[in-house]
């Protein structure tokens, strides 16, 4: 019996006790390991192959003599082992039972682990002892030794379903016991799947986990416990029906809406209002999404929380994870503990289960809803006066988790530096939650230009500064003035820049970018435009999805090729197909909520019905003598030095060219004086204009250059 080392105590000793609660688990351990030892004692004394005259040397299997072989087979089948016990063994085990069972009832049932698994999954007698059996042979070498030796395999490390079946079968009738470890169960979810399709029981390394008081989870599964503060700042109208649903039994309820845009957060909110742990248990990380889901039951039951099913959204393939007919025979097969059960998506899922279910959509943040998400983001961090909380909000079309991760960019920026942070800083943490596509379709271009640097009339920069505000007391007009009331589409602003090519259409563009702290984006028209049907509507609605989700400004430069005028007669399937892209075009720029500008040279070739729909048509006209001169100054750097004899009006004068133009003057010009080592001057300027002139096939005569004539170098006469 060396080999065994079972310790069999006293019952008289142990009875006393059976009106005291476990006080602790190692208690309750000592009691169990008491318990098992007694029956594996009873277990190897009426061993199943163990002959009246076996000398135990063959102990391990490898060699069985025919008197045990004739042993083995008079035994009838199927009869229970612990059934020879005599009666004195039968009330012992009575009394083991008894023990356990009474200090167990009058013990608190989240005393400790073990006591909150039996109660959770409503384990009989027979399963905890299963379970005991399992935790003891993982835990200790004696057990596994004794596991080993009574199923007859030095090899095996955990005990077989029938050593187990035999074992505790007199708690229950043979088929029972054995229809425990075939049909799915809460009690058979606690163990290994691979090891159950070997016929032995493992526990789960999660349950194994639990049992030593930590919390191990697999990969996508996350656990909220109750307590953690989650206070809804926004939609408590949905809040008070997640409410409601806690006093149905056996309900479900569906969650639907984008990534990020508060699912988990108002299940696991209304779960924790509601006293309840939550999990959450997301497919997208799982392999086998319906193993997946039966563990996400077992440990939510384990746990005692309401269970968040999520990533059931199509893979990268563009194919559902699971069809609804699938989900659905998967979720109906589920057992939580606690109701409802959460069901999260991005599209609605329509799976007519059994349970009573309600559907939800959450749609995307107002302005007032995202005011009140920054607000509470940004209360530990001080803001410079110039950055406005709603003029934020109007401009970012967060969800609620973008708005979180942003403010906390934010705080730790603040945290580090110590001084306000400004508007640029606030706008660079928002676009640091923006993950974009747009770059496959549109090229960034940086908002380097300030008023400074250009030279428009009074009445262009006016207009301009009108189409800023209109982003900027975006929230004071359609929400505290309730405009967005009335006008329920429509509320984007759309900006059309028209005139001749270096009037400083893409210079107002980039000066409202940085004057709004946005992004902008240049759309290529290359790779927009495409000759096979429907394939130019499909990008351009790419362009403005992306866009919507990166925040950013839209920029159509040449528009006209895109918002051209559609045909009043159709002749063939061109025209046709072409009156559709623009009809289309039409309804994304009037349904963009966002900023878009376009700029056009040629406005007559623009759609009447664009016009319409266009917050603002903004003429840029060719520059003046005045205007020029002007532009010519302000194009050279402020501290380069230049030479006296410049003639600034004569250069403006004689030389009608717009913006564009003059920049490229100004710039070949800095080149020839750089060649040869000097500053720029006059005669710099004249051969730098010429060359430029010539350039766009305008011949200029020597007389143009009146007295600054012999200023041309020779090689220009």
């Amino acid at each position: 019996m060396d080999l065994l080392e079972l310790e069999i105590e006293d019952e008289d000793i142990r009875m006393d006790l059976i009106n005291e609660p476990y006080e602790t688990q190692d208690d309750f351990l000592h009691d169990a390991a008491a318990m098992l030892d007694h029956r594996l004692y009873l277990y190897y004394k009426y061993h199943q192959w163990v002959g009246p005259e076996n000398d135990m040397k063959n102990m391990l299997g490898l060699v069985v003599t025919r008197h045990e072989f004739e042993h083995n087979l008079s035994k009838a089948a199927e009869v229970r082992l612990l059934d020879k016990c005599d009666e004195s063994e039968k009330a012992e085990l009575r009394a083991d039972r008894e023990l356990l069972e009474c200090r167990l009832k009058k013990t608190n049932v989240e005393a400790f682990p073990f006591v909150r698994l039996f109660h959770r999954f409503d384990l009989s007698y027979a399963e905890k002892c299963t379970v005991l059996l399992s935790f003891f042979s993982i835990n200790a070498d004696k057990y596994r030794k004794i596991d080993a030796y009574l199923q007859d395999d030095v090899a095996r490390k955990h005990p077989e379903i029938s050593f187990v079946s035999d074992l505790f079968g007199d708690e229950v009738p043979i088929p029972d016991m054995k229809r425990k470890f075939i049909e799915p169960s809460p009690f058979l979810s606690l163990f290994d799947t691979g090891e159950l399709k070997k016929s032995l029981l493992s526990l789960r390394s999660e349950v194994l986990a639990f049992l030593y008081g930590s919390e191990v989870l697999p990969n996508g599964f996350h656990l909220y416990r109750v307590g953690e503060e989650m206070p809804l700042l926004i939609r408590k109208d949905v809040g008070k029906r997640l409410d409601a649903v806690f006093s149905i039994e056996r309900s479900a309820v569906m969650i639907s809406g984008r990534k990020g845009i508060g699912r988990e957060y108002q299940a696991v909110s209304a779960a924790s209002r509601n006293g309840h742990h939550s999990l959450v248990a997301d497919l997208e990380f799982a392999d086998k999404k319906t193993e997946a889901l039966k563990e996400a039951d077992m440990l939510s039951r384990l746990f005692d929380a309401v269970l968040i099913v999520k990533g059931m959204e199509e893979d990268d393939d563009g194919l559902p994870v699971l069809s609804d007919n699938e989900l659905k025979a998967e979720l109906e097969k589920l057992q939580p503990a606690v109701s409802p059960l959460f069901l999260l998506s991005e599209r609605m899922l329509h799976l007519h289960l059994k349970l009573s279910a309600i559907s939800i959509e959450l749609e995307d943040t107002t302005v007032d809803e995202r005011i009140e998400l920054f607000k509470d983001g940004f209360k530990n961090v001080e803001l410079a006066e110039n950055v406005a909380i709603d003029e934020v909000a109007v401009k970012f079309h967060f969800t609620p988790m973008q708005i979180r991760d942003a403010s906390r960019r934010a705080e730790g920026i603040y945290n580090v530096d110590r001084r306000p942070l400004s508007e640029d800083t606030v706008s660079e943490c928002c676009y640091g939650e923006v993950v974009t596509k747009l770059d496959q379709l549109a090229r960034r271009v940086k908002g380097k230009y300030t008023w400074d640097d250009i030279v428009i009339p009074h009445e262009i920069k006016r207009l301009v500064k009108q189409a800023i505000a209109h982003v900027k007391y975006h929230h004071k007009i359609y929400s505290e003035w309730g405009f967005g009331k009335k006008l329920t589409y429509g509320t984007g602003v759309s900006i059309l820049f028209a005139g001749v090519p270096g009037t400083g259409k893409t210079m107002c563009a980039q000066i409202i970018a940085r004057e709004l702290s946005m992004e902008m984006y240049k759309v290529n028209l290359s790779q927009i435009v495409s000759k096979y049907i429907g394939e130019t509507e499909k990008n351009l609605q790419a362009v403005f999805t992306e866009a919507r989700n990166s925040n950013c400004i839209l920029f159509f430069d040449e528009c006209d090729s895109l918002f051209g005028k559609r045909s009043s007669e159709v002749k063939d399937s061109n025209d046709r197909n072409a009156n559709v892209e623009t009809a289309y075009l039409l309804q994304q720029i009037e349904e963009y909520d966002g900023v878009c500008i376009l700029a056009t040279n040629l406005l007559q070739n623009i759609d009447e019905a664009f016009l319409r729909r266009i917050t603002f048509v903004v003429h840029f006209p060719f520059p003046d003598a005045g205007s020029r001169e002007e532009i010519f100054k302000r194009t050279f750097p402020k501290n380069m030095p230049l030479s006296d004899d410049i003639d600034w009006k004569f250069i403006s004068g004689k030389f009608e060219l717009s913006g564009g133009y003059i920049k490229n003057i100004v710039l070949s010009a800095s080149f020839l004086a750089a060649e040869e080592d000097t500053i720029v001057s006059m005669r710099h300027m004249v051969n730098a204009a010429v060359d430029e002139m010539r350039k766009n096939g305008i011949v200029v005569v020597r007389e143009t250059l009146a007295e600054y004539a012999d200023l041309l170098d020779e090689q220009r006469r």
